[in-house]
């Protein structure tokens, strides 16, 4: 990549982002004039901010709620920058080539300064270098095609059922925790909302369950149609084959949500059946009723067994580690030289693979994370770098 290019993965934006990091991320906009600027996935967060709302109305509404930030962001292609903007699995209208307009108007820039402007729903490659957010390969997160945003994932279902309505955000950035971590949690972060949190929880999961398996497939396989149709007009506009296409497309997850079992045994529904069994035969037990308790209790005790002699680990390992298997599959698969991705929320860096971590979730970080793409003896490197935090 020629130009100076900037990473930034999972800024998250929505009506209740924190005062400094919205400030943090006009900065970073107007300290890299002339840079090429990539936002990798989730720059904003429409399944949290506008869950169930006309995508083009929800992109607009989000890019008029940080005028700061898209004022900056146009003031910067006016002055010769490039923007470049990924889909992630919160935004997917954000790279839509059909609410490209809508994302245009947001940032009031229209002609010629528009060309200056490229979005993607699915990824980016210049150079050896692959860009793209990585929920492709996050089966709670994958959807049923990559060029088409249509039957919700787990993960987006379970923002825009769960947390959207409790306000339960914090629940954004542990997405890689078990449930009945989270439903733990719940108590300690909300206090007497606590329990009002665990019932959507329930709630949402038992909507989930109805929706996933052939009920999801039935979309998945139109949906499926539809991306095939357009892979060709993709392919060409993004300067890539139909073959790397579908290489890419054959090494993605399968969604959970296209199996009711996957789904089950995801959301841990059997652990937590057999924790309330248990917990519900000691109560027994407390008041007297041996027989019924001790029933409760040995139930409860035995699925509990059955299931962690299935696995203890139902996901196939963090979310991390999945998106760095998924960038060796891509380079294997692609010939790429450095694949870039971010959705994790955790920082990684290779030779071959890069993860931007979130900009405006920073874990353990001296700052807010990013990356400078360089070419060294004529082979890309991302090389990681911290804005100071407000």
């Amino acid at each position: 990549m020629a130009k100076r290019t900037i990473v930034v993965g999972d800024l998250h934006l929505v009506r209740d982002t924190p005062k400094g990091a919205v400030e943090d991320a006009v900065r970073l906009v107007t300290e890299h004039p002339g840079a090429r600027l990539v936002f990798l996935g989730d720059l904003f967060d429409l399944s949290a901010d506008h869950p169930g709302a006309p995508r083009a109305r929800a992109l607009r509404d989000a890019v008029q709620t940080h005028a700061g930030f898209a004022r900056a962001l146009g003031e910067h292609v006016d002055g010769g920058g490039e923007l470049w903007v990924v889909s992630g699995n919160h935004d997917a209208a954000a790279g839509d080539p059909d609410e490209r307009d809508a994302l245009m108007t947001g940032l009031r820039l229209d002609g010629e300064r528009r060309d200056r402007v490229r979005t993607s729903p699915w990824f980016f490659r210049e150079g050896g270098v692959h860009l793209e957010h990585g929920h492709l390969f996050d089966p709670d997160n994958a959807t049923a095609h990559p060029l088409v945003a249509g039957a919700r994932s787990l993960g987006v279902h379970f923002v825009e059922e769960f947390i959207a309505p409790t306000g339960a955000f914090r629940y954004l950035n542990a997405n890689d925790k078990t449930p009945l971590w989270l439903l733990a949690s719940a108590f300690r972060w909300y206090g007497v909302r606590g329990p009002y949190v665990v019932y959507k929880y329930f709630d949402t999961a038992f909507r989930a369950m109805a929706a996933s398996g052939a009920t999801f497939d039935a979309r998945a396989a139109e949906e499926r149609e539809i991306g095939a149709r357009r892979a060709e007009t993709y392919a060409g506009h993004h300067g890539v084959s139909v073959e790397l296409l579908e290489a890419l497309d054959g090494i993605r997850a399968v969604p959970t949500m296209s199996s009711s079992l996957a789904t089950f045994q995801r959301l841990y529904l059997d652990r937590v059946g057999a924790t309330v069994a248990m917990m519900s035969g000691l109560f027994a037990l407390a008041a007297g009723k041996r027989a019924a308790g001790l029933s409760l209790l040995s139930a409860g005790a035995l699925a509990m067994g059955a299931s962690w002699a299935a696995g203890f680990d139902r996901y196939g390992g963090s979310v991390p580690e999945m998106l760095a298997r998924g960038a060796e599959d891509v380079a294997r698969a692609t010939g790429a030289k450095l694949v870039v991705m971010g959705h994790a929320h955790r920082e990684a860096l290779t030779e071959s693979y890069a993860n931007t971590g979130s900009f405006s979730f920073p874990r353990d970080a001296p700052g807010r994370p990013f990356l400078e793409i360089e070419t060294t003896d004529g082979a890309p490197r991302a090389v990681r770098r911290y804005l100071r935090a407000s």
